[in-house]
C-alpha cells in the first residue's frame, strides 16, 4: 500500500478556514472550529495563513513524547493517530508535535487528525487547493524533511 500524507502551501492558503469548519462538521456534526482537527496560524511578518495538520510524521515526536502509548502509527498506511482509551489529554504530545498539528479543545480535549479514513474532507473542500493529501514520496518524510513542490505542478 503506498502511504500518503499532507501537504501545505502556505503561498496559497487564504485564511478562510473553510477547512476548520468542514473538519468540525464532519466530526463534531456541527460547526465547531475550536473542535477541529486542523488550525489556521496566520504569519504576521511574513503575510501568510499557514495550515497546521497533522504530517504522518515516519518517526513521530509525539508518539515519542507520549507515556501511554496512546499515539499510534499504522505502519500500513503511515497515519498517526490517537487511542482514546490510552489519552488522558496531558498534552505533552502538543508540545512535541514540529508542526503545532496537535489541537486542543477548549474542554481540554487532545484532537488529532484521522484523515477522514483516508478521504480528507478539509482537501476536497480547499479552494485553494492549499491543502494536498498525496503520496509520501513526493515530499514529506518526517520533521526535518521538506515538502516537495512537483505535485503541485500544473501540466
Amino acid at each position: 500500500m503506498t502511504q500518503k500524507t499532507f501537504f501545505i502551501r502556505a503561498e496559497a492558503c487564504t485564511g478562510c478556514e473553510i477547512c476548520r469548519l468542514t473538519c468540525s462538521l464532519v466530526k463534531e456534526k456541527a460547526v465547531n472550529p475550536s473542535r477541529a482537527r486542523i488550525a489556521v496560524e496566520r504569519l504576521v511578518m511574513d503575510g501568510l495563513m499557514l495550515p497546521h495538520v497533522c504530517l504522518n510524521c515516519k518517526n513521530p515526536p509525539c508518539r515519542a513524547a507520549c507515556r501511554r502509548h496512546a499515539i499510534v502509527k499504522d505502519e500500513a498506511t503511515g497515519w498517526v493517530t490517537i487511542n482514546r482509551e490510552r489519552c488522558n489529554n496531558c498534552a505533552l504530545c502538543v508540545a512535541a508535535c514540529p508542526y503545532a498539528a496537535i489541537v486542543t479543545a477548549a474542554d481540554g480535549e487532545v484532537l488529532l487528525c484521522d484523515v477522514c479514513g483516508g478521504s480528507p474532507a478539509c482537501v476536497e473542500m480547499c479552494p485553494t487547493g492549499a491543502i494536498r493529501f498525496a503520496e509520501r514520496d513526493k515530499g514529506v518524510a518526517g520533521p526535518t524533511d521538506t515538502a516537495a513542490v512537483d505535485i503541485f505542478k500544473t501540466e
